[in-house]
């Protein structure tokens, strides 16, 4: 769906009755115009803020276009919310629904301007507003086509690049293909639903992780799913670090490897199996 100047921004919290907003930098606008009110998130890879186009796009930091970038604009600087805890934006659901407080919203494949209600998927957004209620006893609560919400600090720019106080917070995405993993990213559960083959993940380029930083596969299909080191950095399975070329996995379905940057940016493999098998055998070892 094509986006359109919207500003969703409806209120804040804070005193000055100012939402937090900052400068994020995009590509040239002939490559992926931003409209206002698009929710965007920061590729790390090209160092630039753009418009989310898949629901796994929540494991990046999430920002709130405050100005329109015009097609025939250059790179440059354009203002965005951060996404401050305190600030409330109004989105279309993708539902009509009885809304109720701390509804849980996730986003929505290839529409940015949009939130999709999810009962049991880890949230981007919760519901804050309750101005649908009625005043009235015995009265049914009315469906609403849009939700007033608020976005989580563990997928916000002011969470994760600004504040840093959702480092570290539990995220879970399902992933069909390899991510490349960053250090902002530390806590993230992952799920190879869908995966048909297998998936090893990126771990962040040695140095730039700090010791503690870690990362969680799930094998939910049964499919060989783990991390591969990035450049400088190994895997130690059971005392033995492996080559720094060599990516580590597991492949029996409940089975998960976690994944831990120790002080020399090398990083601590943990099997935990569902089977009475040794840890070290359920982990497979790449040649």
């Amino acid at each position: 769906m094509a986006a359109v100047n919207k500003d969703p921004f409806v209120r804040t919290k804070n005193k000055d009755g100012l939402p937090d907003v900052f400068k994020g930098l995009v590509q040239a606008g002939s490559t992926d115009p931003i409209k206002v009110g698009e929710i965007c998130c920061f590729n790390k890879t090209a160092g630039y803020w753009e418009a989310v186009l898949l629901e796994a796009d929540f494991i990046y930091a999430l920002a709130i276009a405050k100005e329109e970038q015009k097609a025939a604009d250059g790179i440059r600087y354009l203002e965005f919310y951060s996404l401050h805890p305190d600030d409330e934006f109004e989105f279309a659901i993708d539902a009509a629904r009885a809304l109720a407080l701390g509804d849980r919203f996730v986003l929505t494949a290839a529409d940015s301007q949009k939130l999709t209600y999810s009962a049991v998927k880890t949230p981007v957004a919760r519901n804050v507003d309750y101005g649908h209620y009625p005043h009235q006893t015995d009265t049914t609560i009315p469906n609403r086509s849009y939700a007033v919400v608020s976005f989580a600090e563990n997928v916000s720019a002011w969470g994760l690049l600004i504040n840093g106080c959702g480092l570290g917070q539990t995220k879970v995405v399902e992933s069909a293909a390899a991510l490349t993993l960053y250090p902002e990213m530390s806590g993230l559960h992952i799920n190879n639903i869908g995966a048909t083959g297998a998936i090893l993940h990126v771990l962040p380029v040695a140095g730039t992780a700090p010791a503690g930083c870690h990362f969680t596969a799930y094998v939910t299909v049964a499919q060989d799913h783990g991390f591969e080191p990035g450049a400088g950095s190994g895997i130690y399975i059971e005392a033995l670090k492996q080559a720094d070329t060599m990516g580590v996995t597991m492949d029996e379905l409940g089975d998960c490897l976690q994944v831990i940057c120790d002080p020399n940016h090398d990083w601590i493999g943990i099997g935990d199996v569902t089977s009475a098998a040794d840890a070290r055998a359920a982990i497979d070892i790449e040649t």
